[in-house]
């Protein structure tokens, strides 16, 4: 996943969630890729005015589909720990 136009938009979530929904894409042998834009506001020596904790995962536009499939169950299996 290293063309921008190669990849898509899957979920925006907290890290958390997002760091286990690439692990979980990743065991159905879909790569993904995790953006925190707070981390790398961080990381560039912002420290202030930024909104939230979001992360974006990214997965490639070839696997969108199959990737959804997961997120639903993904997304499911919280609504059924309640």
């Amino acid at each position: 996943m290293t063309n921008q136009n190669d990849i898509e938009l899957l979920y925006i979530c907290s890290d958390i969630d997002a760091q286990v929904l690439k692990d979980v894409l990743e065991d159905n042998q879909l790569s993904a890729m995790v953006i925190n834009d707070m981390n790398s506001g961080l990381a560039a020596g912002f420290s202030g005015g930024l909104q939230g904790n979001e992360s974006k995962v990214f997965v490639n536009k070839k696997d969108i589909e199959k990737a959804k499939e997961i997120l639903e169950e993904f997304k499911k299996s919280f609504s059924d720990e309640i």
